[in-house]
């Protein structure tokens, strides 16, 4: 499996416009849960968002999902032991609003594992009830009104 090239430049939403390298760029053969279809993604880093990162849609940069790594949040984390070498697997996990929108929420259940050395991805599921997909991670502050 030959992970295509990457784009020149890809024109994101709110991030803008970046060189994607051929190291950021991961083929997921079966896409993301509810994104099946779109199977390249790049990895986006904004110095000022730290720890947090982008993961865009190649061919739809519309697409793009907050991840972090998981152990910013439980420091305990654990994949199933078949990603357990660092060398080759890191996993991120995407966040999102929970359904009270003060809440920021980590989706723990179901890690996104990037494969270093293949350049590929893929969305696990972890067994068992160990990990939530709505793991609360901060409240957001409301402005408040005037």
């Amino acid at each position: 499996m030959t992970v295509q090239r990457a784009p020149r430049l890809l024109r994101i939403p709110r991030i803008g416009t970046v060189r994607p390298t051929r190291r950021h760029l991961f083929y997921f053969p079966a896409g993301l849960i509810g994104f099946e279809h779109l199977k390249r993604y790049i990895i986006v880093s904004i110095p000022q968002q730290e720890p947090l990162r982008w993961l865009v849609a190649v061919d739809e940069p519309t697409i793009g999902f907050p991840v972090m790594l998981p152990w910013h949040i439980v420091p305990s984390y654990e994949l199933p032991p078949e990603f357990n070498d660092p060398t080759t697997y890191v996993p991120l996990v995407i966040i999102t609003l929970a359904s009270d929108p003060t809440q920021l929420v980590a989706n723990l259940k179901a890690p996104v594992v990037l494969n270093l050395k293949e350049q590929t991805g893929q969305q696990l599921i972890v067994p068992g009830d160990r990990y939530s997909a709505t793991h609360p991670i901060v409240q957001v502050q409301q402005a408040s009104q005037g």
